[in-house]
C-alpha cells in the first residue's frame, strides 16, 4: 500500500508538470521538473530564491544556456556552466528542443482548456497574428500550449472572446490565443483624402490614440493614403486595405497638382514658438483640434486673422492656430537644442527630442567621451510616453556589469540629479534605482524588479525630462 501510495503522488506530480508561459512566449515543454537544457532570451537577474524579495546572485546573457532541475510557482531553479547556481522566471527562458529528459510536452487538456477531442464551433471569420502566438486549449496562460501561430499566418475564429482571449479553430478543434496579438481588421472602405510621408519608423495603431494598440510597424519613408480624418496627434491612414492611425508629427504631406479649390493663397510664414500648438478645424478658442505642431515648425499663413486665432494652410486645408504662440517669419535659425552628432557615436531618434532632452544628450557627448551609443526618441514604450513624446534618452554604458562602467554610469547619473533644474530633468533611472527630481530628499529609492537587465536599467541611465 505504501508503494501504491508512492506511485499516485508520482503520478499526480508529473501530471502537474504542464507547459508554462505567457501568450506570446516560446513554448516550454511539459515536466517542468525534469532536468532540462534552456537557454535565457535576454539579459536576466537570477535570484537566490523564488521571487523577485530574493537577492540577484548574477545575471545570464542572452542565449546563454543553463541547466533547470525545478520549478516552483513559475521559478526555474537553474546551474550555468560557470557554476551559478539560482532562481530565474519562467518568462525569460526557453527550452532548447529535444533536450528534456521527460520527453515531449502532454498534449492532454490544461487546467481550464478542453483536451484533443475538443468542441468544434464552426468559424466566423479569420485573423492574423502580428507577432509568433503561442495556441492555448482554453483562455489562460495555464492552460496547454497545443502549437504556435507564426507572425503573419492567419486562423479562422469562432467571434468568441473570453477575458482578452479569442477563440480560434486550430487542426479542426476549438482553442484559444491571446487577443493582443491578433488583428482582424476589415477591408477599408474610406475614399483617399491625401498621403503623407513618414519621417520615421512608426507604430500602425487600431486607433487615434497612444492607449490604442499597434498592429505593426510603418518604416521610415513610407508614402501611405490618408483618409482625412484625425485626432489631436494621429492621422488615419489606410495601409495594406486595412484603416489604421500613425502619429501626425513624423509625417509629412505629399503634394501634387495645383492647391485644392477653395483655399485662399499663402502670403507669409510663421514660426511655432511653444512646446506644442493645437491645429483647429475652425477660429473658435473650442473648435475641433485636428493636428498638433510643435516648437520651431513652420506654418503656411493666409494673412487672415479672427480675433486672436490666426489663419494657416495645413496640409492643404485651412485650419487655425492661436497667433500668441507664433512668431512671423520661417524658422531658419539654428536652434541652441539642436544637436550634433560626433563621428563613431551610435543613435537613434535624437532629432525628434524635445528641448530638454536634446540639452541632456549634448551635455552627454561633451562631457562623457567614453559613451558610445545614445537613444532617444522610439515610437513606443512599456513603461511611460516620455520616450513616444521625445522625453527621454537612454545613456548606454558599454561593458556595464564591470566596475568602472558602473562608476562612470553613476557619475553622469548623479550629475544629472545634481543640475537637474539646469536640465528640467523629471526623473532618472540607473541601477535598478530612480531618483525623482521633484523630492530630492527622498534620494535614490529602489524600482520595482522589471526582469531583463535592460529593463531594470543595469546597462543604461535613463534621464526623462519635462515637456
Amino acid at each position: 500500500m505504501r508503494r501504491a501510495g508512492r506511485l499516485k503522488s508520482k503520478i499526480a506530480a508529473t501530471a502537474m508538470a504542464v507547459t508554462m508561459l505567457g501568450a506570446s512566449g516560446v513554448v516550454l515543454s511539459a515536466g517542468a521538473w525534469a532536468t532540462q537544457t534552456m537557454s535565457a532570451t535576454t539579459w536576466v537577474n537570477v535570484r537566490s530564491g523564488p521571487g523577485t524579495s530574493y537577492g540577484v546572485l548574477g545575471v545570464l546573457n542572452p542565449s546563454q544556456t543553463v541547466t533547470s532541475t525545478t520549478t516552483q510557482g513559475g521559478w526555474h531553479k537553474i546551474t550555468a556552466s560557470n557554476g551559478l547556481t539560482g532562481w530565474v522566471y519562467q518568462t525569460y527562458l526557453k527550452a532548447v528542443a529535444g533536450s528534456s529528459d521527460a520527453g515531449s510536452g502532454s498534449t492532454g487538456s490544461g487546467s481550464t482548456g478542453s483536451g484533443s477531442s475538443g468542441t468544434t464551433t464552426p468559424a466566423a471569420g479569420t485573423a492574423t497574428a502580428i507577432s509568433a502566438v503561442n495556441i492555448r486549449s482554453g483562455p489562460t496562460t495555464s492552460s496547454t500550449v497545443v502549437g504556435v501561430l507564426n507572425k503573419g499566418a492567419s486562423i479562422p475564429v469562432t467571434g468568441t472572446k473570453s477575458g482578452g482571449w479569442t477563440e480560434v479553430v486550430h487542426n479542426g478543434v476549438n482553442r484559444w490565443i491571446s487577443t493582443n496579438y491578433l488583428t482582424t481588421g476589415s477591408v477599408s472602405t474610406s475614399p483617399v483624402a491625401g498621403q503623407v510621408r513618414t519621417t520615421a519608423e512608426l507604430y500602425l495603431r487600431t486607433g487615434g490614440s497612444l492607449s490604442s494598440p499597434p498592429d505593426g510597424l510603418l518604416p521610415a519613408n513610407s508614402v501611405v493614403d490618408t483618409t482625412g480624418k484625425t485626432t489631436a496627434d494621429y492621422t488615419e491612414i489606410i495601409h495594406k486595405g486595412v484603416n489604421r492611425w500613425i502619429a501626425t508629427r513624423y509625417t509629412k504631406p505629399v503634394t501634387s497638382g495645383p492647391t485644392t479649390p477653395g483655399v485662399p493663397p499663402v502670403t507669409g510664414t510663421v514660426t511655432v514658438t511653444v512646446g506644442s500648438l493645437y491645429v483647429r478645424a475652425t477660429s473658435a478658442a473650442d473648435g475641433t483640434v485636428v493636428a498638433t505642431v510643435y516648437r520651431g515648425a513652420s506654418l503656411q499663413t493666409t494673412g487672415v486673422t479672427e480675433g486672436d486665432r490666426l489663419q494657416i494652410v495645413y496640409q492643404g486645408a485651412v485650419r487655425w492656430v492661436f497667433k500668441a504662440y507664433t512668431s512671423a517669419g520661417a524658422n531658419n535659425a539654428v536652434d541652441p537644442g539642436d544637436t550634433v552628432i560626433p563621428p563613431g557615436l551610435t543613435t537613434s531618434g535624437i532629432s525628434q527630442l524635445n528641448g530638454n532632452a536634446k540639452a541632456v544628450f549634448n551635455h552627454v557627448v561633451a562631457t562623457y567621451p567614453q559613451i558610445r551609443t545614445i537613444y532617444g526618441w522610439r515610437a513606443s514604450s512599456n513603461w511611460s510616453s516620455d520616450h513616444p513624446n521625445g522625453r527621454a534618452v537612454d545613456i548606454m554604458i558599454a561593458n556595464w556589469s564591470s566596475q568602472s562602467s558602473i562608476d562612470l554610469g553613476w557619475a553622469i547619473a548623479k550629475d544629472f540629479a545634481a543640475n537637474a533644474s539646469k536640465y528640467n530633468v523629471s526623473y532618472i533611472i540607473y541601477r535598478q534605482q530612480q531618483y525623482n527630481a521633484a523630492y530630492p530628499s527622498r534620494g535614490w529609492r529602489m524600482m520595482e524588479d522589471r526582469g531583463s537587465a535592460t529593463e531594470n536599467h543595469m546597462d543604461h541611465v535613463h534621464v526623462s525630462v519635462k515637456p
